[in-house]
């Protein structure tokens, strides 16, 4: 066998950061309180050694810190910080192992506490790590480096999933913008204590060395170090473990090979930096293998996204009122406890672990019951705190604009561009607001709930860019029927449909826009077409191993991946109801099917009068089926010589072009949109509800070395229960996913694609006028607070300042050259402006010129911006 030069190991200690699975999520709190108290012990008894067996400690993620300090005394703070400070105690930056449900906004907000590490408390934050997942997206690389960091680890769990290749492996991950950072596609975290490392001394010396040492000889493993991180043996959500120091001093003193040290992430870095000369560069997205256990809580995630959204228009009403209060007005700050919930919520959903380590073999067990409500419970607080904020911020900027005795609705738009908007309203009749004269805001939210009341109809509005306009009665219609037919082909001024009123779907899209048939009719579904895939698991005792089964040995690295599983895959056996109702505001069709594995599946397609995107919804009811099944959407296109984009996060991805070698090329995590893009032409499909998509055919599991698009088919993956430990085994009760198309003329663009997915996801709120309004100032009728950047600049958010003074604007140039991102006084006026940091410590002043700043932003650039504004 060959040899590594591999001469020493580097040991990273940490507790894997599992929200839930070994214990109730309550109880992994407090474990790791009790667990970061028991570090400083150690690390402190320790102290005066500084041989390579000294006890050193990682916090591997920041949320289990954040709880500890909220009830740390002054004596543990001051202790922690000396440890931190003194190099025996690392604190890496990421708020916890997540997924790539989080966007490149999301991400920079989860990273907010490393600003109170550094400034508030004096510690050092230098690497970032991931543990169990195996993915990021790809613009962390630019929000790491942007924040300082200079090296990203993730310690690879193949479970159901897959590394890079080859693993291990460190390397320059080039990012978005160009520049890159320090990386390292490690081994899963427990890997360690399988070779022996902590237990088994003669094993690892006599049987697991020699294997690994020949497995890097083999892949021409080019350092001098190598890096395991090891955990206590109780596993996940684990103890420091205080008898590593012995084992390794016992094996140092034994002059063994490889000697070992226990170390933190920084020194690894420091390591791997003297040897940066002899790593690859590599480009791309590290696309994720895990995340498709989001589509075991299909309606909770769709929550999530829409939560999300809300946050962002409420930050921007919340920013507005920053600059249009006065020093004594109670609304004039948001209540940055509940945003700080609501986001913390949020994140928490998007975190990697979604329950019991049961739950799946045993989906009624205690554990699992209990860990799931907790898990469940992420994703409805978030959204009541984001009804909460939206409704408020909204509410009170009503209040401040003027309003004739006829006016009864403000629609506020927090996007940078002008937008039509139409359609149902709840009743905004003062006899809706259910309010009394001495406490007019609290009937405000009732708005929220979701009942079924009379509507009115708006009829189609423009609201200004980043700004808000006045509807009176006149504009709103009641709430008469629409015309009804059955005829099975629909059309506008832009489409053509053509309706399979016998098993379902579209048979048909012709675009008059594009004078083109879009329905790729040779792809063996309709277009919006149903689908239900079940494993065909015969008499195997566990069918999941049909799509994956755990290799024999760790070593060397095998995914397991079963590419040949047996897959039965079904449409609608046929149509219940076609129904086809017409309005001034457009057309409508529902169809009711029966379809197997699902009950009461309802599919609606939308083609809005005033708008060229078509709207397609999906509902239908999942039963309590434990057994392996999933659902999709189809949409094959007719789109010749296609190639396929998909979002992350503000940043266009092409499968096989933008990704690492081994990342999953079966599917894909998207932030807001898809596109098959041909030479003349294309279509968008925004995803608003529904983030997992697989592109060109069923490839789930194939575990593909490279992606080539089979065919222009995108498949929305609505549910799936196929993975075997944490995600639910069932999600019984009502799932809904809904999809936006959008047809486009020449070569594809990515700027109009992020504006399509940003109008399908961001609402447009409204809010009823029948709140008295606030004496003293008004705003008019209708108007742009500020004027703000449009695509390829795109607004991550508009917020009131971290300080609780002015206000913060993210930027990001969505684009491969350089732009100019212009932001001018409108309503509100600009009087000074800061360049900051991404988690908005100042940088440099910047000029304001005629009410405005002018800021270049690199390809790919990120930037963030305080503003002092007045109303």
């Amino acid at each position: 066998m060959g040899r590594s030069g591999v001469e020493a190991i580097y040991l990273i200690h940490h507790s894997h950061t599992d929200i839930g699975y070994t214990h109730d999520q309550p109880v992994v709190w407090d474990l790791h309180r009790r667990f970061l108290d028991l570090a400083l012990d150690l690390c402190e008894r320790e102290a005066d050694r500084d041989d390579p067996a000294a006890f050193r400690w990682t916090v591997e993620t920041t949320a289990v810190l954040q709880h500890w300090l909220r009830t740390a005394s002054d004596r543990q703070v001051a202790r922690f910080v000396e440890l931190a400070r003194s190099g025996r105690l690392e604190v890496t930056a990421m708020v916890a192992n997540i997924t790539p449900l989080y966007d490149t906004d999301q991400l920079i907000e989860s990273l907010a506490f490393v600003r109170v590490l550094r400034d508030d408390l004096g510690v050092p934050v230098q690497s970032a790590m991931n543990s169990d997942v195996n993915g990021q997206n790809w613009p962390l690389v630019d929000v790491l480096l942007d924040l300082g960091i200079t090296g990203f680890s993730m310690a690879i769990n193949t479970h159901f999933g897959g590394a890079l290749d080859p693993h291990p492996l460190a390397f320059h991950w080039q990012g978005p913008s160009g520049r890159s950072l320090l990386a390292w596609n490690g081994f899963s975290y427990g890997l360690a204590r399988r070779l022996g490392i902590g237990r088994d001394a003669r094993a690892f010396a006599e049987e697991w060395w020699p294997r690994l040492d020949a497995w890097l000889a083999a892949i021409g493993y080019p350092l001098p170090v190598l890096m395991l991180q090891v955990f206590d043996p109780f596993g996940d959500n684990g103890a420091p473990d205080p008898t590593l120091p012995a084992f390794i001093r016992a094996w140092n003193a034994a002059s063994r090979e490889p000697w070992l040290r226990l170390a933190l992430p920084a020194e690894w870095w420091a390591v791997v930096a003297r040897s940066a000369d002899r790593l690859p560069r590599l480009r791309g997205d590290w696309t994720d293998f895990w995340n498709f256990g989001c589509g075991s809580s299909a309606r909770e995630t769709a929550l999530n996204r829409q939560s999300r959204a809300r946050l962002y228009l409420a930050d921007a009403a919340w920013a507005a009122l920053q600059a249009l209060g006065g020093e004594d007005d109670p609304a004039r700050c948001p209540p940055s406890d509940l945003r700080a919930a609501a986001h913390w919520a949020l994140n928490l959903w998007d975190e990697h672990t979604w329950g019991a380590d049961c739950a799946v073999r045993e989906p009624e067990n205690e554990d699992t019951v209990s860990q799931w409500i907790h898990k469940a419970a992420c994703a409805y607080t978030a959204r009541s705190l984001s009804l909460l904020l939206a409704r408020d911020g909204v509410a009170e900027l009503a209040r401040r604009v003027e309003r004739g005795p006829e006016d009864r609705l403000l629609l506020f738009n927090p996007l940078p561009w002008e937008r039509v908007v139409a359609g149902p309203v709840p009743d905004p009749e003062p006899a809706a607001q259910r309010g009394r004269a001495d406490d007019p805001t609290a009937a405000r939210h009732f708005q929220d709930r979701a009942l079924r009341r009379r509507q009115r109809w708006l009829r189609p509005t423009v609201v200004p860019a980043a700004g808000y306009a006045v509807v009176a009665a006149t504009d709103l219609a009641g709430d008469e029927p629409p015309a009804v037919s059955t005829e099975a082909v629909v059309e506008n001024h832009r489409h053509r449909l053509v309706f399979d009123t016998t098993r379902g779907g579209i048979s048909g899209w012709f675009d008059r826009g594009l004078g083109r048939e879009l329905v790729d009719g040779a792809a063996g579904w309709p277009l919006f077409g149903f689908v239900h895939e079940r494993v065909v698991a015969g008499d195997h005792p566990w069918p999941r191993q049909l799509l994956w089964s755990p290799p024999a040995s760790p070593l060397p690295p095998q995914r397991g991946w079963r590419p040949d599983w047996p897959a039965e895959r079904r449409g609608p056996e046929r149509v219940l109801a076609h129904r086809v109702e017409r309005s001034p505001l457009g057309t409508r069709v529902v169809q009711r099917l029966q379809a197997p594995g699902v009950r009461e599946l309802v599919q609606e397609v939308f083609l809005p009068a005033w708008a060229d995107h078509i709207v397609c919804t999906a509902t239908w009811q999942m039963t309590q089926e434990t057994a392996p099944e999933a659902t999709y959407l189809a949409f094959p296109l007719a789109v010749p010589a296609a190639r396929v984009f998909f979002d992350v996060g503000g940043q266009a991805v092409e499968p096989e072009v933008d990704q690492l070698p081994g990342a999953c090329r079966d599917y894909f995590t998207v932030q807001r949109w898809v596109a098959l893009a041909g030479p003349e032409f294309g279509v968008l499909l925004a995803c608003p509800t529904t983030p997992m998509v697989q592109l060109g055919d069923f490839t789930f599991a194939r575990n593909q070395a490279v992606f080539r698009l089979a065919r222009p088919l995108v498949l929305g993956w609505v549910t799936n229960n196929y993975w075997e430990t944490n995600f639910r085994a069932s999600q019984p009760g009502e799932v809904q996913a809904s999809y936006w198309l959008l047809p486009y003329a020449g070569p594809f663009s990515e700027a109009a694609a992020h504006r399509f997915g940003a109008e399908a996801m961001i609402p447009v709120a409204f809010q009823h006028l029948g709140e008295p309004p606030v004496a003293g100032g008004r705003l008019p009728r209708r108007g742009t607070l500020l004027q703000l950047p449009a695509p390829p600049v795109l607004v991550l958010r508009l917020k009131p300042a971290a300080t609780g003074e002015g206000v913060a604007v993210r930027l990001l140039n969505a684009s491969d050259s350089p732009a100019t991102a212009r932001i001018g006084s409108a309503l509100l006026t600009i009087r000074a402006a800061v360049r900051c940091d991404l988690v908005e410590r100042p940088q440099a002043p910047l000029p304001v010129v005629a009410g405005a700043v002018v800021l270049d932003l690199p390809p790919r650039g990120l930037a963030v911006l305080h503003l002092d504004v007045s109303g």
